[in-house]
């Protein structure tokens, strides 16, 4: 097999050069590195492991001194250029025998180098020493920290409110928030809830109850007496629609003679009032002998208020049992094993009547009740989605409208509202978000800032570097220290910088 120059990329690693070697086939490969290709001894080590492994002869070629010491202490041959490794041989480590021991080894007489070490100290010598030098350090640490001045700093930081209105698509084909166009994966749940529900009666008709009465007179046309039986029917024919009563007491006519009679409309109401003279003919048999007139009024008929059923009781009825039901299947949803176990939140916005399976009402439009009941069966669905996922996208879109200088402390409130209801697949979501947006203090900083400054010199450039809502309030101990330097600690692990918020 012939010799191969492979070139490695910049950012080859070890396991992928040792494929190259057992790739290339080749009795002798030079593996040209560039120079922003870097490896420690590790990588070069597994190098040549892998080479002897395949039976190649393996050689560096490296820009840097460094890297060609390093492959050469593991045993690569290294070179500067690929023309270098070409012409000049390429040196194999040496197999150096090891060292062969000349004479036996000297003895010792026993406890002749006892001179040499001194008596082992006991442990619990060792252990008395240790803590009392641990007592002491501790000692002169709580001297030392007494002495040292310190200094603490409380600083109001100004907060403010970020609110943001950020529209959402939920969509239940997505995998994962996509935050450039705010889709976030939702789950639509589908169950099915029944009631019942009744309200009363709001309409209000009247209803004949009262039968109107009065008195007809009975002309006989015969020569004879003639007897007008009970239940015989007169009526009215100026009407559009005949009036009928009935003789309520039989009655004889004589001979070309008169007689009156009592009547009962036979209908109650107040149609049964009519005007004198109106009931002028008999039906039936008795017509043939009698001719019939009121000379008064009759009167008596008249109508009573009853409940009923109207189109708005209806409606209302309607309208509420929905409700009920939608709150029942939104409790009914949550419940779902689906949801519990995945962590959802219902969202009560995306609810919506998948289908109506029953609607029946026992009363008819205008029919006279006191109570109107519906019985109603819906199938619901609405979606469930990840709070966590609303929080990010309100996350993302708060931090965009912090000002400068600020930073977004905590998301306080995330509410949503629907704004083009869906169908379950694609709905329209409006998230109203709002967080809290605080000063950007580094406490570091601040020590930093104000270490070895005056009280004076260090309220200013705090004022100046960060937003406060009031100067910052710097206390020092011991107080010797400030009458005599009025300056803050040098040493910035013995200053304590405390941030209070504000929200404005």
């Amino acid at each position: 097999m012939e010799g191969r120059v492979i070139y490695l990329d910049p950012a080859e690693s070890p396991a992928g050069a040792c494929d190259r070697l057992e790739w290339a086939r080749a009795a002798r490969v030079i593996l040209v590195f560039p120079e922003s290709l870097r490896w420690d001894e590790l990588a070069f080590a597994q190098v040549q492991r892998a080479a002897e492994r395949v039976g190649v002869l393996a050689a560096v070629v490296h820009p840097s001194h460094e890297q060609r010491a390093i492959a050469n202490e593991v045993g690569l041959p290294a070179f500067e250029n690929v023309e270098s490794a070409k012409a000049l041989p390429w040196r194999q480590p040496d197999h150096v025998s090891p060292l062969q021991r000349q004479a036996p080894p000297r003895r010792f007489a026993p406890n002749s180098l006892h001179r040499f070490f001194p008596p082992p100290i006991g442990r619990a010598r060792v252990l008395a020493r240790a803590a009392l030098a641990g007592i002491a350090l501790v000692a002169v640490g709580a001297l030392l920290l007494a002495w040292l001045p310190s200094a603490r700093i409380t600083l109001n930081a100004s907060s403010q409110l970020v609110h943001v209105i950020v529209p959402v698509t939920l969509d239940i084909r997505a995998a994962q928030v996509d935050f450039d166009s705010s889709v976030v994966p939702a789950q639509r749940i589908d169950v099915i809830v029944e009631e019942q529900m009744s309200t009363e009666a709001t309409g209000r008709k009247d209803v004949p109850r009262f039968k109107a009465t009065g008195k007809v007179v009975f002309f006989n046309l015969l020569t004879i007496p003639y007897v007008v039986p009970t239940n015989t029917v007169v009526r009215t024919t100026a009407t559009n629609v005949p009036i009928r009563f009935l003789v309520t007491q039989a009655v004889e006519v004589p001979p070309a003679g008169r007689a009156e009679a009592p009547i009962e409309a036979l209908e109650p109401g107040t149609q049964g009032n009519v005007g004198a003279g109106l009931i002028n003919r008999v039906e039936g048999v008795a017509a043939l002998a009698v001719t019939v007139s009121n000379p008064e009024p009759t009167q008596g008929g008249g109508n009573v208020t009853v409940r009923s059923v109207t189109e708005a009781d209806m409606n209302r009825l309607r309208a509420a049992l929905r409700r009920r039901l939608l709150e029942r299947a939104e409790a009914a949803m949550r419940e779902q094993p689906e949801v519990i176990n995945s962590g959802l939140i219902i969202l009560p916005e995306t609810l919506f009547i998948a289908d109506v399976q029953d609607e029946t009402f026992d009363r008819f439009l205008t029919e006279q009740a006191d109570q109107l009941t519906l019985n109603m069966r819906l199938q619901v669905a609405g979606l469930a989605v990840d709070p966590r996922d609303l929080n990010a996208i309100a996350r993302r879109a708060l931090e965009r409208k912090v000002p400068q200088g600020f930073m977004l402390l905590d998301v306080i409130a995330v509410d949503a509202a629907v704004a083009e209801e869906g169908t379950g697949a694609l709905t329209q979501l409006f998230v109203d978000a709002q967080g809290l947006a605080g000063a950007n203090i580094d406490a570091n900083e601040v020590r930093r800032l104000v270490r070895g400054l005056t009280l004076a010199e260090a309220q200013v450039t705090l004022l100046r570097r960060f937003s406060l809502t009031r100067s910052p309030q710097i206390e020092v101990q011991p107080s010797w220290f400030v009458r005599l330097t009025n300056r803050l600690p040098w040493i910035v692990t013995r200053i304590e910088a405390r941030v209070l918020r504000e929200v404005q």
